[in-house]
């Protein structure tokens, strides 16, 4: 029973993550439209995607991990 509660809770991390995601490229877009210098709008993606391929790489191993095992 708690490998079932594992998975749920790693699918739902996967979910969040996913919608966090396009939640914040959405409001950088939004931001990024009065920034006149084009490396701080490249710029003010690489933290956000590092940060969510960092989350998205746990729960996918995560799952995988309880899948598997």
């Amino acid at each position: 029973m708690a490998y079932v509660l594992l998975i749920l809770i790693s699918f739902g991390g996967l979910a969040l993550c996913g919608f966090y995601l396009k939640k914040n490229i959405i409001r950088i877009k939004d931001k990024n439209k009065d920034e006149p210098k084009k490396y701080k709008r490249i710029w003010n993606y690489v933290p956000t995607g590092l940060w969510y391929g960092y989350l998205i790489l746990f729960f996918a191993g995560l799952t995988i991990n309880n899948l598997i095992f």
